[in-house]
């Protein structure tokens, strides 16, 4: 079977379970509190997310798991993984008013790489919806298997499931171009928004 990554990203996305749909970005505006680098481009501000938990025990399941980003319309904008589960790395972080920094009496949805992205696409469309899907690694090695190469070659990692969520996320971003994985700039090394 011939594939390009983005398409390989779409069927990996289809099969994927979804966990979180933003619906819409909105203000006042909040920050992280980070002690330790008070520099640090995490911080924020970032505006808050209308969101929903769409299957939480996918949410909460714990485990090596490949998760996509997508907008309603266009390829996957970003692939990460996470050994812990997709919570892991959408996680709900503790919020100060961007202005008086008094702790907020919700925490916030926060993931450190796609928030400037979400944040850039909602500002040229105020009815973002982003939708977060996860895939665990037996049922990503099953997708794989179907997908034959060269992606199937992944599967010699048997039940390394890190390494094997790890080693599609790294051929992926090294095929990214346009819009495709455009969020994904530490594992790409562009600077972009598309």
């Amino acid at each position: 079977m011939s594939f390009t990554a983005s398409e390989a990203a779409d069927s990996i996305f289809k099969v994927a379970t979804p966990v979180l749909r933003i619906h819409s970005l909105e203000g006042p505006q909040w920050k992280r509190k980070m002690e330790k680098n008070p520099r640090d481009a995490r911080i924020g501000p970032w505006l808050r997310a209308n969101y929903s938990v769409l299957d939480e025990q996918a949410w909460r399941e714990k485990g090596a798991c490949l998760y996509l980003a997508k907008l309603d319309s266009g390829p996957v904008r970003y692939v990460g993984i996470s050994r812990n589960g997709v919570k892991h790395r959408w996680r709900t972080s503790p919020a100060y008013d961007a202005i008086s920094m008094n702790r907020l009496p919700e925490d916030q949805l926060f993931h450190s790489q796609c928030w400037r992205h979400i944040q850039a696409a909602a500002a040229i469309n105020p009815r973002i919806h982003v939708e977060v899907r996860t895939v665990m690694h037996s049922a990503l090695a099953t997708e794989l298997a179907r997908l034959g190469p060269p992606l199937s070659g992944f599967l010699a990692l048997g039940d390394d499931g890190e390494g094997m969520c790890a080693a599609v996320e790294r051929w992926l971003c090294n095929r990214s171009e346009g819009a495709f994985l455009s969020w994904n700039t530490a594992m790409t090394g562009r600077n972009r928004d598309a």
